[in-house]
């Protein structure tokens, strides 16, 4: 699946495991510290966004699908957890994490993921403060680290057709 903008000339893909190569030549400094990286992409555990600024591999958003429950009920929340959002320092300053972000809350919508999470350094105030433009909020501040959560459920993943096709709503 492909996203262009042709005005900007980005093109926002999706990714997948034959994409390793060009994912370590982008950002390997970040893939050097992710866990199992390579066992985990090969199984598909990892949800890849890639950004293309005239045809040159330029950002890449990384994410990883986590289910929780709710308190005691058997109830199954699908999240996701964004690992990272990388944008090749020569190619800054273009949009391409905008786009790449954009895309990504789009699609996980989409997906009906209820939420988008992300574990940061507090001192990282840039990259909190982005993240809070797209409506991602601090939930959790501890020493060194905070949670910023962006929640895309506001109706417990429930749409009105649900209540139509189920005969919960009549007319």
């Amino acid at each position: 699946m492909a996203f262009s903008n042709e005005k900007s000339k980005i093109s926002i893909k999706t990714g997948n495991k034959e994409d390793l190569m060009e994912l370590q030549l982008c950002a390997n400094e970040f893939i050097d510290f992710i866990d199992d990286f390579e066992i985990n992409l090969q199984n598909e555990k990892y949800f890849i966004l890639t950004a293309y600024y005239i045809n040159n591999l330029s950002g890449i958003l990384l994410a990883e699908n986590q289910i929780s429950k709710i308190d005691e009920l058997e109830m199954l929340i699908p999240k996701i957890q964004l690992i990272f959002l990388f944008v090749n320092p020569s190619y800054r300053n273009n949009s391409i994490a905008n786009q790449l972000l954009n895309t990504f809350i789009k699609i996980q919508k989409k997906r009906q993921i209820a939420s988008i999470f992300i574990k940061l350094p507090q001192k990282y105030k840039k990259g909190i403060k982005f993240l809070e433009k797209y409506g991602f909020l601090q939930i959790i501040t501890s020493n060194n680290e905070v949670i910023l959560e962006r929640n895309l459920w506001y109706d417990f993943g429930l749409s009105f057709c649900d209540f139509i096709e189920n005969g919960i709503y009549e007319m």
